[in-house]
């Protein structure tokens, strides 16, 4: 059931562009509100926003088990998976922010790139090549937790899994929460896509550049850093030339041009471990059932 629902959910996925009506926060944002109101410490909080709407998900699966020849189960999974996809239409974001970029508007590009997953508009960011570089990260990490993520974890623990991954996505950055409690759901995060992250990192190596990929991510697999910037350089690795010789040229015509090409690299390189990841789930279904 799971690999039908992941194929059910893409289809509808392709033809919104994302979640479309099943993804409402409100309720999320309302319940997130409520409980600040009613709890007193941060490991509660994360523990009541989280843990009770994965509970409630639990009982209702359990439910509408074999229920209608599991037809219901699967209605539960699709909207639970659908729910769990990242926000937003991805490809239409970065089209926008391409749009921009390639007429050289640096400011408009700058001003649409915020559409772009955990991109934050920051002093950090004062030339074209630095708004380059945090753009095509936040694509690359967009990618991987809009589905990679949530992926790996309907499949581990069906939709309670999604569906936890998810809130505590929400949680790290819904204002309805304070700093530390924040901090605390991004912690549990990181734990979260830290296997399905070094995952996607094979991936874009079986994907893209294999040797110039799997010797940058043999030396990364391992490492502390946030995720954003590991599965980032692993996806420069795999779109890049042997020995990660990447010509980026000085002059900003010439940049512009290099990085619409780079961008336009790192999407085709996620679309193609989706396929990667579809086929190994498949080969799994086969031989698991």
């Amino acid at each position: 059931m799971e690999f039908l629902t992941i194929l059910i959910a893409l289809g509808l996925l392709q033809l919104w562009g994302s979640g479309g009506p099943f993804q409402q926060d409100r309720w999320f944002e309302n319940f997130t509100e409520t409980t600040v109101q009613l709890t007193t410490t941060s490991i509660i909080r994360l523990f009541v926003i989280i843990g009770v709407p994965a509970i409630v998900l639990m009982v209702i699966t359990a439910l509408v088990k074999s229920q209608l020849f599991g037809i219901l189960s699967l209605i539960v999974y699709v909207f639970v998976l659908l729910f769990s996809l990242g926000r937003g239409d991805f490809s239409e974001n970065i089209q926008r922010y391409l749009s921009a970029w390639e007429h050289g508007n640096f400011e408009s590009a700058y001003e649409r790139a915020i559409d772009i997953g955990d991109f934050k508009q920051c002093d950090t960011i004062n030339d074209h090549v630095s708004l380059h570089k945090k753009v095509r990260q936040a694509l690359v990490y967009e990618g991987f937790e809009r589905w990679f993520a949530v992926v790996f974890w309907f499949l581990l623990l069906g939709p309670v899994g999604a569906l936890v991954y998810r809130l505590s996505y929400l949680a790290g950055r819904t204002e309805y929460l304070s700093q530390e409690d924040r901090q605390l759901s991004l912690e549990l995060q990181y734990y979260l896509d830290w296997i399905p992250a070094r995952l996607l990192m094979i991936s874009f190596a079986l994907t893209g550049n294999f040797v110039n990929a799997f010797s940058h991510c043999s030396q990364s697999m391992f490492d502390n850093q946030p995720v954003d910037e590991l599965v980032d350089g692993c996806a420069i690795a795999a779109i890049s030339g042997f020995n990660e010789q990447r010509n980026v040229p000085e002059d900003e015509d010439h940049f512009i041009s290099f990085g619409k090409k780079e961008m336009q690299a790192v999407q085709a390189l996620l679309s193609r471990s989706v396929v990667c990841w579809l086929v190994v789930i498949a080969l799994m279904t086969m031989f698991v059932t």
